[in-house]
C-alpha cells in the first residue's frame, strides 16, 4: 500500500477490472506494487493507493488524491508511464470500470489501520436529494451506529455523478465490514440514508487489501 503524508483528501478513484485469462494474480499483485513504487509514489498530490481483490476473483484500485486537478493529472500520465503499461498488459481492458469520487463534507484524513474496502454505489429516489441531505444522514450513522465498531476506520460518502453517489467504508477486517453492513437493515441510524437508495441501482462489494 501506498501511503504519502500529503494532507487532506477530497477526491477518490475507483477502478474495478479482471485480468486477462490465463493471468497469474501472484504475477498481476507484483506489477500492482512495482505501479505504485515507480508511477504513483511520484505523482504530486496522491496521497494513497491500495491494490484490492474481492472473492469474485475481481481486482480493483482505490487511489485517493488532495484534489481532482492532481487526480486528473496522474490520470493522464498513467498512460505514458513504462510501469503502468506492463500493469495494463495484464488486464482485461473491456471489463474496466473507472469512477472518481468526490468527497462529501470537505477535505477528509487518508484512513489508517484497515485492511478491507467497502465500497457501493447508489443512486437515490428522488432526483432532489441534496448533497448536504445526503452527508447529514451519512453523519448520523457514523454517530450513532459506526462509533460501536472499535474496528471501523474511516466511512466516506461521495458524488460520482449527477445522479450517482458512494459510500466507501474503510474497515480493520473484512468479517467486521460485512457485520457492519449486515447491521445496517435493523439499525434506526442507518434508515435515513437507506431510505434514499433506490434498490435496484445498489452495487455494493467488500475488497480486501493485496498491495
Amino acid at each position: 500500500m501506498l501511503k504519502r503524508d500529503l494532507g487532506p483528501v477530497t477526491v477518490m478513484g475507483f477502478a474495478r477490472y479482471r485480468a486477462k485469462e490465463g493471468v497469474d494474480p501472484a504475477d498481476l499483485i507484483a506489477a500492482a506494487r512495482v505501479w505504485q513504487r515507480d508511477f504513483l509514489a511520484h505523482q504530486p498530490g496522491i496521497a494513497m493507493h491500495c491494490f484490492l481483490g474481492n472473492h469474485a476473483g475481481d481486482f480493483a484500485d482505490a487511489i485517493l488524491a488532495t484534489d481532482p486537478a492532481s487526480f486528473m493529472a496522474m490520470a493522464e500520465a498513467h498512460a505514458s508511464a513504462p510501469s503502468s503499461g506492463a500493469f495494463m498488459e495484464l488486464l482485461d481492458r473491456d471489463s474496466i470500470r473507472l469512477t472518481q469520487n468526490m468527497l462529501l463534507g470537505g477535505p477528509q484524513h487518508v484512513p489508517q489501520g484497515f485492511a478491507c474496502i467497502e465500497f457501493g454505489s447508489f443512486s437515490p429516489k428522488e432526483t432532489d436529494v441534496s448533497d448536504d441531505a445526503i452527508q447529514l444522514a451519512a453523519e448520523r450513522i457514523r454517530q450513532d451506529y459506526l462509533s460501536r465498531f472499535d474496528e471501523s476506520k474511516a466511512h466516506f460518502m461521495a458524488r460520482i455523478d449527477d445522479t450517482t453517489y458512494s459510500e466507501i467504508a474503510f474497515v480493520e477486517t473484512e468479517g467486521a465490514a460485512r457485520e457492519v453492513c449486515n447491521g445496517y437493515l435493523e439499525e434506526p441510524a442507518c434508515l435515513p440514508l437507506l431510505s434514499m437508495f433506490d434498490p435496484a441501482s445498489v452495487d455494493l462489494d467488500f475488497w480486501h487489501v493485496l498491495a
